[in-house]
């Protein structure tokens, strides 16, 4: 059961505690990992650590196993924690920022659309006019990056490889980076969409806007994945950043971060 599917399923915005709570209690069935335990049932490390689970996959180079737990001891724990009426708060405030956050998504692809329809008329009028000829330009800028982007996009590439290594369990690590004085303007070219300069096409959720499953070939301006991988002779093996990151800006501040994460993509031989 999924946080998004659950409001879904009940009507959300309209929906009722009592519905929420219904269709949040009802379904006892399968196995949920860690990650999705915490956020759909209210849990912490602590609590979970008095629950039985199961323990999948994980091994050398592949890092920990994955914990699942039983759905129903789920169930049981949250409510013994925080009792009938405190998991219906939280289930009617999770709905409630479920239901913003899905207003904002369809306002922001509303906003691409229009965008994207002025930059379609402007291409298809250019050269009438003078006028015409300088909003043509400007749309143009979407398909090719100027030479400081093009420049920012490689030393993102640099810094997100700089990042990259193992841990403990010799799986690769996530890797994570902050690019500081980032402009509106900056932010929103890296994201491909350079003519949309109050970000109305991005979702923001308090402070940030969060992009995530961003094509990591899209971001670093790369045409090959091969430059995506890293060698590291000492441990023999090479990593391949993974296809997606996600990036967070915040402009008041001027703050832009990227993670994401790697896989072994092959072994070194001499």
């Amino acid at each position: 059961m999924s946080e998004e599917g659950s409001s879904n399923a009940v009507g959300g915005a309209s929906a009722t505690k009592e519905d929420l709570f219904k269709e949040w209690s009802t379904d006892r069935s399968g196995w949920t990992a860690t990650k999705e335990a915490k956020q759909l049932y209210f849990l912490s490390t602590d609590d979970l650590a008095y629950l039985q689970c199961h323990r999948l996959g994980g091994g050398i180079g592949l890092g920990p196993p994955m914990k699942c737990y039983n759905t129903t001891d789920l169930i049981e724990a949250s409510l013994a924690k925080h009792g009938n009426e405190g998991v219906m708060k939280k289930l009617v405030a999770r709905n409630k920022r479920e239901t913003n956050k899905r207003r904002k998504e369809e306002q922001a692809e509303l906003a691409r659309k229009r965008m994207k329809t002025i930059n379609d008329n402007a291409s298809n009028t250019a050269g009438t006019t003078t006028a015409t000829t300088a909003i043509s330009k400007a749309s143009s800028s979407v398909m090719e990056d100027s030479k400081e982007i093009k420049k920012l996009r490689s030393s993102l590439l640099k810094l997100a490889k700089k990042k990259m290594g193992f841990e403990m369990s010799g799986a690769p690590k996530h890797w994570r980076f902050e690019v500081p004085g980032t402009s509106k303007v900056t932010f929103a070219t890296l994201m491909g969409q350079p003519n949309d300069v109050e970000l109305t096409t991005f979702v923001k959720n308090g402070a940030y806007y969060t992009i995530q499953s961003y094509d990591c070939m899209k971001l670093f301006g790369l045409n090959a994945d091969s430059q995506l991988t890293k060698n590291f002779k000492r441990e023999g093996v090479s990593q391949k950043i993974g296809e997606s990151v996600t990036v967070r800006y915040k402009p008041s501040t001027m703050e832009m971060s990227v993670s994401g994460y790697a896989e072994i993509s092959g072994a070194l031989y001499y």
